[in-house]
């Protein structure tokens, strides 16, 4: 049977979330949900790599930033950009996997999972984003791979 190329069309969600119990959980589940929903060509390991990260980056948001924040997941038929904004303007840090400490090091791990992550500052405060990039349709299947450069 000859290969066929699966039409990839571009999908977004954007939604706000509020602390309170379960909340990292259903963000992490909606943020999936868009990847797989979408037909985004990601492994099973990638889309662990997906739950990990937003598991990480909702939780700062929502431990640092006030207790809210607002999700935009983007697939653009590349790549998977997960955006998240907070109302504050404090960098993000990012601290070293062997550092000694009981938590704080989830950017560590966003740095090594996704293929790119970044932030900037907003007027309302700030956007940290990640994306899992894909190569069509070879990469169907594959871990999403680097963006150029990182903390872009």
């Amino acid at each position: 049977m000859p290969f066929m190329e699966r039409e990839y069309r571009p999908l977004s969600d954007e939604f706000q979330v509020t602390a309170g119990a379960n909340a990292v959980r259903r963000a992490r589940d909606r943020i999936v949900a868009v990847a797989a929903g979408g037909g985004v060509p990601l492994a099973p390991e990638a889309l662990g790599d997906l739950r990990l990260c937003a598991s990480e980056v909702v939780t700062n948001a929502l431990e640092h930033a006030g207790g809210e924040c607002r999700v935009t997941v983007r697939w653009t038929g590349r790549q998977l950009l997960v955006e998240v904004a907070d109302r504050s303007r404090r960098a993000p840090v990012v601290l070293s996997l062997g550092e000694d400490l009981p938590s704080g090091r989830g950017l560590a791990l966003v740095e090594a999972l996704a293929g790119s992550w970044g932030w900037e500052p907003t007027d309302q405060g700030k956007v940290v984003r990640f994306a899992f990039v894909t190569e069509l349709p070879a990469a169907a299947g594959q871990r999403g791979t680097p963006l150029v450069g990182r903390h872009s």
